[in-house]
């Protein structure tokens, strides 16, 4: 079966026990936690051979993702936990509006070998520089930071 090329957006499945609060976790081969800086400039990824599960665990990110040569905004937020499922082969970064950084979890899915082309910024088409400008404000940033040393 093939794989989608769209961004799907799926519920947090949830349960109570207590005063705890459990979410099921996502099937992956891989989960990284990442922090969403408000102070950097933005860039977009894609992966060859991998689909990222992204959920924010704090505070609140648009998902920018480039389809069908249009850029699409998702938001995502801590107070309505959604996953955000990107498939392979979908260029997407994440912009943080807010005044303090992010944080999130990345369960990712492998579908081959990592590819060290998948963590190096792609262009923004230059015919889309003007709508992304007019949703990202002059003094915030946008940028996508996953915290994993081996890549810095």
């Amino acid at each position: 079966m093939a794989l989608s090329r769209t961004v799907e957006l799926l519920p947090v499945e949830r349960s109570r026990d207590g005063e705890a609060v459990f979410s099921a976790p996502r099937t992956s081969d891989e989960t990284l936690v990442a922090e969403i800086s408000c102070d950097q400039s933005f860039e977009l990824f894609c992966h060859r051979f991998q689909t990222d599960h992204l959920l924010v665990l704090r505070g609140a990110i648009d998902l920018v993702v480039l389809q069908n040569r249009r850029l699409r905004y998702i938001p995502l937020r801590e107070d309505e936990a959604t996953w955000a499922r990107i498939p392979p082969g979908v260029p997407h970064g994440a912009i943080n509006r807010g005044r303090t950084p992010a944080l999130l979890v990345n369960a990712v899915l492998r579908h081959g070998p990592t590819d060290p082309r998948d963590y190096r910024p792609l262009p923004v088409p230059a015919g889309l520089h003007s709508r992304l400008h007019s949703f990202c404000s002059p003094e915030m940033t946008c940028w996508l930071s996953w915290l994993r040393p081996s890549w810095r």
